[in-house]
């Protein structure tokens, strides 16, 4: 383990004083078996990361199989055809996972400062593995760019958030063995987030409020082929561990993703890189006695500059899907600001 963490901090001492670009991806990669990666990658998750602070929730393991089960399946098992067949299906993974993970309480303090950071809590842990490749890939966005894509300058918040990541990191290296690579790039977009102010009547119970625009909510989004793929609630967190909490009367966070989307971009164009930033995390909350609700969430459109994609056809698809969040938030009566 030691030597695996002197390695990795050599690499990256190494790679810090040759880059000239903004890291924006960080990825353990190792060599083996797939199996064997597998086996490491759920022993940090069953011991590493919970060691480290964290709480993985919201496991969504093996999506590559689900792909071909929707996609790549003609029939049902009814024996009727199945209207989600693609002819031209495409299969290029051999593992996919994302993983939701956060500590709601080390995330209170910071969260009291910067909403924003929301859009990363929880972030994603993502592991994956190419058919035409040995390597196994695991990792996330540096700190640096989730705190600089939400917004964040206060630089205790961005020193402890920053330790934080740092600590899966180090839980990611020491279980998965591998070397770091970055994916870099020359600069974030200059609006890296989508904000919406919706109207949040108070007339009656807080709770009520807020669970009928959750219900309104999903149901919007599922409508529009939405995954709801995890819900944390921080506030109900809070209340129920009984730390304090005086800014917020709520404050929770969806993970949204939406399959033909995530198909299309990491299988058929072959970027499971860009899945650090999938499922996408919404977050949403209402300050005590304020009458409006937030919500916040990266831009679908930050994936075109991870990726350095040009193709005019695949940018104007991911442009579309903040085009489809901002009109299905218009829906709900909210205000982009």
């Amino acid at each position: 383990m030691l030597s695996t963490l002197i390695k990795a901090a050599l690499l990256l001492a190494l790679t810090s004083s040759i880059a000239f670009g903004y890291q924006a991806i960080r990825l353990n990669v190792s060599e083996g078996d797939a199996k064997e990666r597998d086996k490491a990658f759920n022993a940090i998750l069953e011991v590493d990361l919970e060691d480290a602070g964290f709480t993985p929730k919201d496991i969504h393991a093996g999506i590559e199989y689900y792909y071909r089960l929707f996609y790549g399946t003609k029939l049902l098992k009814d024996g009727k055809p199945n209207p989600q067949f693609k002819e031209d299906y495409v299969e290029n993974l051999d593992n996919l996972g994302f993983i939701t993970i956060s500590n709601e309480e080390n995330m209170r303090e910071l969260l009291m400062k910067e909403p924003s950071l929301g859009g990363f809590a929880p972030l994603n842990y993502l592991i994956y593995k190419k058919k035409s490749e040995t390597k196994t890939y695991v990792g996330t966005l540096t700190p640096e760019a989730m705190l600089d894509i939400t917004k964040v300058k206060d630089p205790e918040v961005r020193k402890q958030f920053t330790s934080y990541i740092d600590a899966l990191s180090e839980a990611t290296d020491a279980g998965m063995g591998g070397e770091v690579e970055y994916v870099e790039i020359d600069k974030l977009n200059d609006k890296t987030m989508m904000e919406f102010e919706v109207p949040f009547d108070r007339s009656g119970d807080i709770l009520d409020a807020k669970f009928d625009f959750m219900e309104k909510f999903e149901k919007a989004f599922e409508g529009q082929d939405y995954i709801i793929a995890g819900k944390r609630d921080f506030a109900e967190f809070w209340a129920d561990n009984d730390l304090e909490n005086d800014k917020y009367d709520a404050y929770w966070v969806y993970s949204l993703c939406h399959f033909t989307f995530s198909y299309t971009v990491f299988n058929v164009w072959q970027r499971p890189e860009l899945g650090v930033s999938a499922p996408c995390s919404m977050y949403m909350y209402v300050e005590k006695d304020k009458d409006v609700l937030h919500v916040g969430m990266p831009s679908v459109e930050n994936w075109i500059t991870f990726g350095k994609i040009t193709d005019p056809a695949q940018i104007k698809f991911i442009k579309e899907m903040d085009e489809k969040i901002r009109s299905i938030m218009i829906s709900l009566g909210a205000k982009e600001i």
